[in-house]
């Protein structure tokens, strides 16, 4: 990447990915017969790290794994992406992130984390990667890692001026003191509520109004096939996606939220920001498997105009 692109910097979660293929989830006790396996890389901070790449950013990703196979397999993936890992730790008391993903007939798909060398990344590791974090534009941040390197990691954003975008997931709970120090919140509905405390039948842009209560600045609420939501202060926006064939949604949050961050990292209003995170995550949903279906710059742009 040249040094005019968007610096986007990523803190979070790598895992490899072992996803199967099934007609239909099992119930509890339950075992069910798959057809297709592939092992593969993920996690949410590494996949949105290579959206952001992808996209023209010149990302870079804060995140530790461990000192084994998929520690090297994970090195030379961000190398082969254009992915910077300096602050990439490495850990030999810990075993690099596994997911285990399934995926139905119709695209939805189940996910279970065992996260390892991922839930040894500390606020002092964050910390300690200030530099890559100060120049950035944006400053993207997942819940697979713990509540230590999260709030280190919007503290630092915020501190360096750049645009702080949380992906509230795996959802669980925040302090205030860290959502005072995010500019984008990025749940989806479920995440939303669980995030503000109320139950599912509140609107979503009640819902989105508690979380702006509690200190977020901009809510951003991804709504599957509804698109997004955009709710601030001064009022709502609601931004329909593109009409795509579905294969697999495993990797649409991620798309989404990489390019959000790039478009903010280069400026666009909000709006346009939020078409070219829809127009991302639409064509991510086209694909099998995640970092494959994460798409490049001219088949984003070329859908937003498409579109809108």
């Amino acid at each position: 990447m040249g040094t005019t692109d968007p610096a986007v910097a990523v803190v979070g979660s790598y895992n490899v990915g072992l996803t199967m293929a099934v007609d239909e989830f099992p119930g509890p006790g339950e075992t069910v017969i798959g057809r297709d396996f592939a092992e593969g890389p993920g996690g949410k901070g590494s996949n949105q790290a290579i959206a952001a790449a992808r996209l023209g950013a010149d990302a870079r990703f804060v995140g530790s794994v461990g000192d084994d196979r998929y520690g090297d397999d994970a090195l030379s993936l961000w190398e082969r992406e254009g992915v910077a890992v300096a602050d990439v730790g490495r850990d030999d008391g810990a075993h690099t992130g596994v997911g285990f993903v399934v995926v139905d007939d119709d695209g939805e798909n189940e996910i279970t984390v065992a996260p390892g060398a991922n839930d040894r990344l500390s606020a002092a590791d964050v910390r300690e990667a200030a530099a890559a974090i100060d120049d950035a534009r944006s400053l993207l941040v997942q819940l697979e890692i713990g509540d230590g390197p999260v709030r280190a990691a919007v503290e630092t954003g915020a501190a360096a001026g750049a645009n702080v975008v949380c992906n509230p997931a795996p959802a669980r709970e925040l302090d205030p003191a860290v959502l005072e120090h995010v500019d984008y919140l990025t749940p989806n509905e479920h995440e939303a509520r669980t995030l503000a405390g109320v139950d599912g039948d509140a609107t979503d842009e009640a819902v989105a109004r508690e979380l702006l209560d509690l200190g977020v600045e901009t809510v951003v609420m991804t709504r599957g096939a509804a698109g997004a939501l955009l709710v601030d202060g001064d009022g709502v926006e609601q931004v329909e996606p593109p009409s795509v064939d579905v294969v697999d949604t495993t990797g649409a949050g991620d798309a989404f939220n990489g390019a959000l961050a790039v478009a903010l990292a280069e400026g666009r209003d909000d709006v346009a920001a939020l078409r070219f995170a829809c127009a991302a995550g639409a064509l991510a949903v086209t694909e099998s498997e995640v970092v494959p279906g994460l798409p490049g710059r001219s088949a984003v742009e070329d859908l937003v105009q498409e579109t809108w």
